[in-house]
């Protein structure tokens, strides 16, 4: 924004003056906001308070314009040294390296914007606060950003003020002089721009008093002025025109006013002079609004007003670096783009984030391996990539490097070693060892039997499949030998070992031979018990006979017990 200069109304004033407290102060007026340089020894919390009790906060640079106008105001103080401006990285948040600002916060709140003019990379912490201060930098004439511990007292700072408007200097009509305190409590006799709320005080010579006048608005079409309009010290037209921008008149017994030439209307000031419509037809590129003493043109978001005050140049958002990959810059804004492999995100999509191809169905025939930015095809054991055919995975034919020591077939993704019959696969599934007879005991297994058939699994993806059959023979150990079929017409489905077998004369089948020893158990004890039940029959059958014999004639007496003699006295027996 800028407003259109006229001889009476200046946009931008730098001037020294002394605060209300006491200490230095420098000012730069500009648009609506004014930005004040302090000379006073503080830490990053202290000279945020002192801001804020004046009805401000440290100033903040958000945007090249923004940024010139605090390296004017160094600069037109002559001040060498560093000062806080209003950015900080609270304790418990992160630095953000990707992040234009890193993480840090404008005091004044509000977005946090693209622009940055860090000197170098902060310290990267999660654990203390740490706040920004303004520091000159090479080439002469610039000054860049540096973090610091907020709690360093610093020798001077930065604060910006924000008002709904300015009036110009407050006109005066005789000789005089204005004395003008703003809300901010700085107190300066020349201003070319006084903030809204400002109160002058004119002093007339000869008068009788000081004459007061307070900035208010808004009037009738957005400006601002000052109430009473003025202008004061009034005198004859003679001495400065009667303080009028174009005529003053004069009137017996009334005291000078100013009037306007034809095409001008007069100000609210009352003493300077406004086109009838400043902004009819548009002296503008952009928007034009009419102000006191002139008119302010305006740029869209994404432009900025050029030196002449009424065009708009297009501002180039990719210099401040705010997209992680790649940055666009288009007419009034900037698009961000992403390398390929990876898709927008974060606020505004202006970071990346890997894309995970593997997660699309059907992007690999087996296995996907996802890496940043892109992603890798592969296969699954017992399968490799054919030069020339693309992702695509053929199967590798083990039994090309004889893994077996007997016959080996090859199955997809894995081979197959087999057992003869007679013998069965070692625990390692790389041999085969003879099934023992129906007198010994399985090694390793003394309670177990045998399985007819067994294909174990091996951790090298080998599998083994053997046949176990019974010969009325003991087991002997025969010189190995080996099929070239498997058994059963089964095919595993994984692969496998194997090793060489006795002759087909030494076969067992022994679940048939447990059978037959169950059975044979079986129909011997069912003899026995049988052989016991003949027995227990004829026993009872010959104990009958013997109780059939004759009676005799004793067999009606019973036999009684002898009784001992008892003898009484004298030894005679009774």
């Amino acid at each position: 924004m800028a407003i259109a200069r006229l001889p009476l109304l200046l946009v931008v004033v730098v001037v020294a003056v002394r605060g209300s407290g006491g200490e230095d102060a420098e000012v730069v007026c500009a648009g609506t906001a004014c930005y004040s340089l302090h000379r006073a020894k503080l830490g990053w919390n202290g000279a945020q308070e002192s801001c804020r009790h004046n009805g401000g906060n440290l100033a903040p640079a958000g945007s090249p314009a923004e940024a010139e106008r605090l390296r004017e105001l160094l600069a037109a103080a002559g001040w060498p040294g560093p000062a806080w401006i209003g950015l900080s990285l609270s304790r418990g948040r992160c630095v953000l390296p990707q992040e234009p600002l890193r993480g840090f916060a404008w005091a004044a709140g509000g977005e946090p914007g693209n622009y940055s003019a860090w000197l170098s990379a902060p310290a990267v912490t999660c654990l203390s606060s740490r706040c920004v201060s303004l520091r000159p930098a090479e080439p002469p004439g610039t000054a860049g950003w540096a973090d610091g511990p907020c709690r360093t007292p610093l020798p001077a700072f930065l604060c910006k003020f924000s008002f709904r408007g300015m009036c110009g200097p407050l006109p005066l009509a005789g000789p005089g002089r204005v004395s003008y305190t703003t809300p901010f409590g700085v107190r300066s006799p020349r201003l070319a721009a006084a903030p809204f709320g400002t109160l002058a005080e004119a002093v007339c010579e000869g008068g009788e008093g000081p004459a007061f006048a307070l900035c208010k608005g808004p009037l009738e079409g957005g400006g601002f002025a000052w109430h009473p309009p003025g202008p004061l010290c009034p005198a004859a037209c003679a001495h400065r025109n009667g303080g009028c921008q174009h005529r003053c008149l004069e009137a017996p017994g009334e005291p000078p006013r100013c009037a306007c030439r034809p095409g001008y209307v007069l100000a609210p000031d009352m003493a300077s002079c406004l086109p009838e419509d400043a902004c009819r037809p548009n002296p503008c590129q952009g928007t034009c609004r009419t102000r006191p003493g002139g008119f302010e043109c305006g740029c869209e978001a994404g432009y900025a007003l050029a030196p002449d005050g009424r065009r708009c140049l297009d501002v180039d958002e990719c210099l401040a670096g705010p997209c992680q990959h790649e940055c666009r810059n288009t007419a009034g804004s900037f698009v961000c783009l992403c390398r390929p492999g990876y898709r927008p995100a974060g606020p505004g999509d202006r970071h990346c984030r890997d894309e995970d191809e593997c997660a699309r169905p059907g992007v690999c025939p087996q296995l996907c391996l996802n890496v940043p930015g892109s992603f890798h095809c592969a296969c699954r054991p017992g399968y490799q990539h054919q030069p020339g055919s693309g992702d695509a995975c053929l199967d590798v034919d083990e039994c090309l490097r004889n893994p077996c020591p007997g016959p080996c077939r090859n199955l997809p993704g894995g081979f197959e070693c087999l057992c003869p019959p007679g013998f069965l696969p070692e625990e390692d599934g790389r041999g085969c060892r003879a099934a023992p007879t129906a007198g010994e005991e399985p090694a390793g297994a003394p309670d177990s039997t045998p399985p007819s058939t067994g294909i174990p699994r091996t951790t090298g993806a080998l599998r083994t499949t053997a046949l176990l059959r019974t010969t009325g023979a003991p087991w002997t150990t025969g010189p190995p030998q080996t099929l070239g079929i498997p058994v059963g017409g089964a095919t595993p489905p994984a692969p496998t070992a194997v090793r060489s077998a006795p002759g087909p004369e030494h076969s067992a089948d022994g679940p048939r031979l447990l059978l037959y020893y169950i059975l044979g158990s079986l129909v011997a004890i069912l003899l026995v018990l049988a052989f016991a039940l003949v027995l227990l029959a004829c026993r009872r059958r010959a104990a009958k006979r013997e109780k059939r014999t004759a009676k005799s004639a004793a067999d009606n007496y019973c036999w009684v017990p002898e009784q001992p003699e008892s003898r009484g006295a004298g030894g005679e027996r009774r």
